[in-house]
């Protein structure tokens, strides 16, 4: 009986089937409707691509390396004051006065912001938690991710402040002459974000432009975004008819660069937007929540991009695409630059009794962080060695007076102390064509009639390591790399292997709290003849 009603209902069905009307003449499937841009939960082509193309990038490996900018000048402010806390990094471009003073526009703007909001005034501190030096300048990815993420992470943010301001930065592309920084200024109160802003710079490293990309694409191309970047979105979600209903024309062009502004080229020219989170258009609301990632990249191949730019955008996309080697200008050593230690928390590292055998790899090491310092020579090392100071002169290191042999001063007669002082800036002037513009008495004594026989004035310091006594590693790092506060003054010897050895370590060090290094004369200005000064 059950095979027998199984057969009867089978039948049925054929029969009903039998009856569907055959379908009109000429009648077609509708075809799978097709993404009019690609999109992707990754910036596909972006910084692999820009990597690639400037040599940095490994091809076996399955992710690519970050876009890096060789050259660019890492800054880095961290103040973890409880009221008003402060975690700023970005980068600039040696030489090149013009970006300089528009992202550093944007830092003073974003703590005057703090200031006025706390009631808090700024002072500089190096309150950074060791950061290591892949992650004291732009780091890779910063521009994209969650804005929660960047307040909570202590490499970032001070944490447990009242109110907080967090700068990032992003090399997002670096080719030939071009440099691609987007640059991220977030605010928080208690932890919770309360604003986020990220403008993207194009800049020339010499010089010759500096936009953001809120101006590389046409207001017809920003409309041609919107209408392609929609279909795209309801393709994604299965809608059956993903053509945009709404005019763009409702849109205001200032709306819709808020929505494509944070976008770059990758090396092949194609463009890459990273879409912002809260994007939407109501025929998206009324499908309901969207398969979409976040961050969502939207990429144009290179010659659909093309129709889109303005005239600046079209001067832009083809040096990047063009693959040269990232390159910056010829500029000053930090030793030879204006260095505000009121918004960079400065540290005068300064080296005696030298040169000696070890001073030439301690030159490198600081020439390698573009770090500057104070060597403090004794007269009779300097006759002997005068391409080392020729060398401090010319990588902007400052040469102080250390006396011809290091004598107690004290102990010694006028003469004598004049003649100590006097050989000594003789034999620097030898070396280097000009002569000390101040002296450290040896062992720091010092008394007025010392003071009267030169014009000198005498500098000390603060921080004694005392590495002459040949402490542990650990124990001269912590003095060299704790111990310090800004506007200190270090004291440490170049001619001692334990100290060379460890310069690296303690440069590194101190730049991972957020110091900047800078000469006795950047953070004191020219001290008054007849003076002892000590700082910090």
């Amino acid at each position: 009986m059950a095979v027998l009603a199984s057969i009867l209902t089978t039948a049925a069905l054929l029969a009903g089937c039998a009856s569907i009307p055959p379908a009109p003449a000429g009648w077609a499937p509708r075809d799978a409707a097709v993404p009019a841009v690609a999109l992707s939960g990754a910036p596909a082509g972006l910084g692999e691509a820009a990597g690639e193309a400037a040599g940095e990038a490994d091809p076996g490996s399955e992710e690519s390396a970050p876009v890096t900018a060789p050259g660019l000048d890492e800054r880095l402010l961290f103040n973890a004051d409880p009221a008003a806390a402060v975690g700023a990094r970005w980068g600039e471009i040696p030489g090149n006065a013009t970006f300089t003073g528009i992202v550093r526009g944007r830092v003073t703007d974003a703590l005057r912001g703090l200031e006025a909001t706390t009631g808090v005034a700024y002072s500089p501190a190096a309150d950074a938690p060791d950061l290591s030096p892949e992650n004291r300048g732009c780091v890779a990815g910063s521009s994209t991710r969650p804005a929660a993420e960047l307040v909570a992470d202590p490499a970032f943010t001070p944490q447990g402040a009242a109110a907080s301001v967090t700068m990032t930065c992003e090399v997002v592309a670096a080719v030939g002459t071009v440099l691609v920084e987007a640059l991220r200024i977030t605010t928080a109160s208690a932890g919770q974000v309360t604003s986020d802003e990220t403008t993207v710079y194009y800049a020339d490293t010499m010089g010759s432009f500096v936009t953001t990309s809120d101006a590389l694409i046409s207001d017809d191309g920003l409309r041609t975004l919107l209408t392609e970047t929609v279909q795209s979105l309801k393709v994604s979600a299965g809608a059956l008819r993903p053509e945009m209903v709404q005019s763009v024309d409702d849109y205001p062009v200032e709306q819709l660069r808020s929505w494509f502004s944070l976008f770059s080229f990758a090396a092949d020219g194609a463009l890459v937007l990273h879409l912002p989170s809260d994007f939407t258009v109501p025929e998206l609301d009324e499908l309901g929540r969207l398969p979409r990632t976040d961050p969502l990249f939207v990429t144009l191949p290179p010659e659909r991009a093309a129709a889109l730019l303005s005239e600046n955008g079209r001067l832009i996309q083809a040096p990047l695409a063009s693959g040269a080697p990232f390159t910056v200008p010829p500029a000053p050593t930090r030793g030879q630059e204006a260095v505000d230690c009121g918004l960079f928390a400065c540290v005068a590292v300064t080296f005696d009794d030298g040169p000696g055998a070890f001073t030439e790899q301690i030159l490198d090491d600081l020439d390698a962080r573009r770090a500057a310092a104070t060597f403090y020579v004794q007269g009779y090392r300097s006759a002997n060695n005068p391409s080392t100071l020729a060398r401090m002169q010319s990588t902007g290191h400052q040469i102080g007076n250390h006396t011809w042999d290091h004598p107690d001063l004290t102990k010694l007669t006028d003469e004598q102390i004049k003649a100590q002082l006097d050989r000594t800036s003789q034999a620097v002037q030898d070396a280097t064509g000009s002569r000390p513009s101040t002296f450290r008495p040896p062992y720091g004594a010092v008394d007025e009639r010392v003071l009267k026989q030169t014009d000198l004035p005498a500098i000390l310091w603060t921080v004694d390591t005392n590495d002459w006594q040949l402490p542990d590693d650990p124990v001269l790092l912590d003095r060299a790399v704790q111990q310090p506060g800004p506007g200190s003054i270090v004291l440490l010897h170049d001619v001692h292997e334990n100290t060379a050895r460890l310069t690296p370590a303690m440069l590194d060090g101190l730049l991972g709290r957020g110091f900047t290094l800078v000469t006795v004369q950047q953070l004191l200005g020219t001290p008054a003849p007849h003076t002892t000064t000590t700082r910090g």
